[in-house]
């Protein structure tokens, strides 16, 4: 009996505690539907079928997302290629491993009811979260191709918060305009709120997936399990529905109709993986060039480390995840 209750308790804790997992920490920059396969790698416990304990912290300050990873605080940081591009410049040594959304800016550059035209936001307020990260970059894209200049035209752009506080001011009339996803561009628009640039034009690496140089080699399979790890929540969302939505709306807080909203638009940008392009670092570039013309000498070729995507793709594992979530035959 004893011997019974003893092996009952041992089955218990190796349940809850997977034997090996290894504790890793994810931080990322905001919230947003392109977090939700993170979301669900952790809260659907596919991290720990990979034998990852993922613990997802948020840190909003791309500087604090750098230090960390250098640091070895957290291991993994979902935030912006320009942020970290900018890091790297200046001698972090930090990899992007990869993405798992299109090579393109799925975002729209949103303005109050009054704008009707490019001209209209001189001497006017912008929002970002941050001067240094994606949605700043974003926006210095928009003014470029709508032929502004930040300077020349007086535009007053202002740090204020992530993208629910840049969302919340501009319905509120804080500011005038700002670059935000497409499922925040819908909410928006339902209350007079315009879009004036569409950016998904642009090539920009989207929500890329970074460690440190140190981390990758020292744990290369750790970061293989990571990747693999990722690959199955991407192929979850794209397969059953149901799952992906209840994490949107848990997640981000929304009513089911915008939930299938933001689950449409994921869809379109979702892939199994994405090798991020020297082509889309060097659009990244060029914006930081504006602020940082030093910028400009860095070999961004230098921020990639894919090899061990590469291996996971070249082992076949794709084609097996898919099979068993039944997205191929």
């Amino acid at each position: 009996m004893v011997a019974a209750k003893f092996w009952i308790l041992l089955a218990l804790v190796l349940f809850v505690a997977p034997a090996g997992a290894e504790p890793i920490k994810i931080a990322y920059s905001g919230m947003s539907a392109s977090g939700t396969p993170v979301w669900l790698a952790k809260d659907e416990g596919v991290f720990a079928r990979h034998g990852l304990e993922a613990d997802l912290v948020a840190v909003r300050s791309a500087p604090l997302q750098v230090t960390a990873l250098v640091s070895n605080e957290v291991q993994f940081v979902r935030g912006s290629a320009s942020s970290m591009l900018t890091a790297a410049a200046q001698g972090a040594k930090l990899k992007i491993i990869l993405s798992l959304f299109a090579e393109r800016a799925s975002y729209d550059f949103l303005v109050a009811p009054s704008i009707t035209k490019p001209s209209d936001l001189r001497g006017k307020k912008i929002g970002v979260q941050d001067f240094s990260g994606l949605l700043w970059s974003l926006t210095m894209l928009s003014l470029r191709e709508m032929g502004l200049d930040p300077q020349k035209d007086n535009i007053n752009i202002q740090a204020i918060g992530d993208s629910t506080v840049i969302a919340q001011s501009l319905a509120s009339g804080i500011i005038d305009g700002a670059a935000l996803d497409r499922l925040q561009s819908a909410r928006l628009q339902g209350q007079g709120i315009k879009v004036l640039f569409d950016l998904s034009k642009i090539a920009l690496p989207s929500s890329p997936l970074m460690a440190s140089e140190a981390f990758i080699q020292k744990n290369p399979q750790t970061v293989e399990n990571f990747i693999k790890a990722l690959i199955e929540a991407s192929a979850i969302m794209r397969a059953q529905k149901e799952r992906g939505l209840a994490i949107l709306q848990k997640h981000l807080k929304t009513d089911r109709q915008l939930a299938e909203l933001g689950y449409k638009f994921l869809l379109q940008d979702l892939t199994p993986y994405t090798f991020v392009t020297v082509k889309g670092l060097k659009t990244a570039q060029d914006v930081i060039a504006l602020r940082d013309p030093k910028i400009a000498k860095f070999n961004v070729e230098e921020l990639l480390d894919q090899r061990i995507l590469t291996k996971v793709v070249k082992s076949g594992y794709v084609e097996e995840i898919e099979r068993k979530y039944k997205l191929r035959p």
